[in-house]
């Protein structure tokens, strides 16, 4: 009989295991490796809290009611930290299922260790991290005060579900020791962040906008470089194509050719999905949870007010003239794209007919990869609502665009669209990334530093007078002396104070500055606080809050400082860098790193390998390359108001183009739409009558319009 019974309660527990999933059993505590060293042994059962799917350890330091521990910045309340891991759980394993809640995830409970609750040495220390135990479960070690809100508990815990997926999902990929992907952990984590909390989709905005010029990996924007998820979440299968990224990546293998992969996509069809998100950057096109109205907010937050003016950091890309007479311009090489980065520019209509014509050349001889999209973009009167032009994949063509009356805004976006993939380690230096640099000629309008009311936002937030010398706007809270110049689109505001012969020139931007002797500020440079003396020039665009700089020390590129002081003599600060402060002679062009061969002002010169650039050198091209046929300014309707009527582009001929034009608008398609590089359908290099057939065989539906 007993035999009996023992056989039916074994019975009885296998039905229940049968009829209940794993996840309905209380999840066991895994206790780990470590945790029987000094000091990691400090924990006990007075020292550990638990909810349902995470369980937190703390040191003996803060004893075991930390919630009143008498140091503010050590105290915590376990309680709250897993009642908001708990939601993010939910969000991200139960709701949107990046990771099976079965296996060893549906065993274990997360771990979460509180830093610098020790008494012993070597003890956890640092403010926020996410990895795993033993290949066993994932963890958080993190600080007390890193644990107030839930956005930072909400980024960290995606880390221990990513290394999960490792674990359980996916034991061959999962962006595990593959140093060229690294970057999409944050970049991942702050995405999913936003799907659970979507008003920290304009996080960090500032520094994502003066990095949007910078290759998709790059280090100086990892956390923010997210939207292209937001992209595939609203409209290349969702959040679940996201997580197959995880969940289907292969060994060595990078996000962007994990995308590819799953997508059937080449290289082509790759670059056109990029440049498909860069564009969505003019209006914030991100529909998805409001991820997009967000960002837009911040960003008019920061127009309108002068609190956080300074932020709009390279928000628009200022192409450097090269003839006035011929409206031909280039875009600076520091600003020049990398791989799908991209520049916005805006373009203001100089014609009242509001047709705008650019040609477009890369000079495709700086690099093996070199490629480009580019194409316009309309946004109307209520800011939202947007207009995108066919973009066009050729590295030389011609493109007009007719602005509709209810378009308020016009854009020229070029993103750098690598003909073949580079997969960047972490930090390789801003000498050995790839850019592309462009050449354009505008017609019938001028781009974003050339307007005539250009800086009439910052004249209207900051109330003011034009300089004696040189004409810029100077704010009536600043001080700059009749000897200093400050040029026609410099502005010198806040409570800035420059006296001697120092110089503010190109677009300049100086805010709550001091600067005297001979120092030169010009180029896009943002500056906002600090001290300038003796000959120090800050140009390009280089960012600088808060800095002392003294001596010749020329700081330059895209180079970003916070809070730092350069001085002596031959110190040059340039490319992406953001080093500590340094005063030993050198050309810094880096954030140093081991990979870049660089350390923190180390003193070597312009001839150091870590500096030779990997792009070639190129020059201005000549004007035989950028000779165009002018559209004029003029009414460019099907009817002609030109000499000969029917000459739509005002060639001074009635030719295949004009017939291309009026078959376009006749089949409803405004003539704005009209794309050289696509009208050469045989790519014969011009366009003919054979290409004119085919396209009018495409109007009326006898082929597929795939040209």
């Amino acid at each position: 009989m007993a035999k009996k019974s023992i056989y039916a309660f074994l019975l009885y527990l296998v039905v229940l295991f049968l009829l209940f999933p794993a996840s309905l059993w209380p999840k066991s505590v895994y206790i780990p490796q470590k945790f029987s060293t000094s000091p990691w042994n400090e924990w006990s059962p007075d020292n550990k809290y638990e909810s349902a799917n995470f369980v937190v350890f703390w040191g003996a330091k803060v004893g075991p009611n930390p919630q009143s521990y008498p140091d503010s910045s050590l105290r915590f309340d376990p309680a709250a930290i897993c009642n908001y891991l708990e939601l993010s759980f939910t969000k991200y394993v139960s709701e949107l299922g990046f990771v099976s809640n079965t296996g060893n995830l549906g065993t274990y409970k997360i771990i979460v260790v509180m830093n610098e609750t020790y008494n012993g040495s070597g003890g956890p220390t640092g403010w926020a991290f996410g990895g795993h135990y033993d290949d066993v479960i994932g963890a958080i070690w993190i600080h007390p005060n890193a644990t107030r809100d839930a956005y930072v508990l909400a980024h960290e815990v995606v880390h221990s579900l990513q290394y999960q997926n490792r674990i359980q999902q996916n034991t061959a990929g999962g962006f595990v020791n593959y140093e060229p992907a690294g970057w999409f952990w944050e970049a991942h984590a702050n995405y999913m962040r936003c799907l659970q909390y979507p008003e920290t989709a304009s996080e960090d905005m500032p520094r994502w906008l003066a990095t949007r010029s910078f290759h998709l990996s790059s280090t100086r924007h990892h956390y923010s470089a997210f939207r292209w998820l937001m992209n595939i979440q609203a409209n290349y299968g969702g959040v679940n194509q996201v997580n197959a990224l995880w969940k289907e990546s292969l060994a060595n293998e990078t996000p962007i050719t994990a995308l590819a992969r799953l997508k059937g996509w080449n290289q082509s069809q790759l670059n056109d999905f990029m440049y498909d998100t860069a564009k969505r950057e003019v209006a914030f096109d991100y529909p998805s949870q409001g991820f997009g109205s967000r960002m837009a907010d911040l960003v008019d937050s920061y127009r309108t007010g002068t609190s956080n003016n300074h932020y709009l950091w390279r928000y628009y890309t200022i192409l450097s003239q090269t003839d006035s007479s011929s409206e031909r311009y280039i875009v600076p090489d520091f600003a020049a794209p990398q791989d799908y980065g991209f520049n916005i520019i805006p373009l203001y209509p100089t014609c009242p007919n509001r047709i705008v014509h650019v040609k477009f050349k890369g000079h495709t001889e700086v690099n093996a990869t070199a490629g480009w999209r580019w194409g316009f973009v309309a946004v109307k009167h209520n800011g939202t609502d947007v207009t995108y032009g066919i973009p066009s994949a050729s590295d030389e063509g011609e493109a007009v665009y007719e602005i509709a009356p209810d378009d308020e805004s016009l854009y020229l976006v070029v993103m750098g669209a690598p003909t073949s993939r580079t997969d960047y380690v972490w930090e390789p230096g801003w000498p050995k990334i790839k850019r592309y640099p462009y050449e354009l000629r505008i017609e019938n309008a001028i781009p974003e530093g050339y307007q005539s009311d250009f800086r009439s936002d910052i004249k209207t937030l900051y109330p003011g007078r034009a300089h004696s010398n040189g004409g810029g706007w100077v704010a009536n809270t600043a001080s700059v002396a009749a000897s200093v110049y400050v040029g026609p689109k410099a502005v010198v505001l806040g409570s800035s104070n420059l006296s001697g012969s120092v110089r503010v020139d190109g677009t300049a931007r100086i805010e709550n500055t001091s600067a005297n002797s001979n120092v030169v500020f010009d180029g896009n440079v943002n500056v906002r606080g600090g001290t300038y003396s003796d000959t120090a020039h800050i140009t390009d665009a280089a960012i600088l809050n808060n800095c002392t700089v003294s001596g010749n020390t020329i700081i330059k590129g895209n180079a970003m400082e916070w809070d730092e002081t350069f001085g002596g003599n031959n110190v040059v600060v340039g490319g992406d860098a953001e080093i500590e402060s340094c005063s030993t002679a050198g050309v810094y062009l880096q954030c140093p790193h081991s990979n870049n061969g660089r350390s923190e002002c180390d003193g070597r010169g312009v001839g150091d390998s870590s500096n030779a650039d990997v792009n070639a050198s190129y020059s201005v091209f000549p004007d035989s390359v950028m000779a165009w046929t002018p559209i004029g300014c003029n009414d460019a309707t099907p009817t002609g108001t030109s000499a000969a009527p029917g000459d739509v582009n005002s060639s001074g001929t009635i030719d295949i183009v004009d017939a291309l034009l009026t078959a376009q608008y006749y089949v409803g398609l405004p003539v704005s739409n009209f794309n050289t590089a696509a009208a050469d359908v045989t790519g014969n290099g011009t366009i003919d009558i054979v290409d004119a057939l085919r396209i009018a065989q495409c109007y009326v539906g006898l082929i597929t319009c795939d040209f």
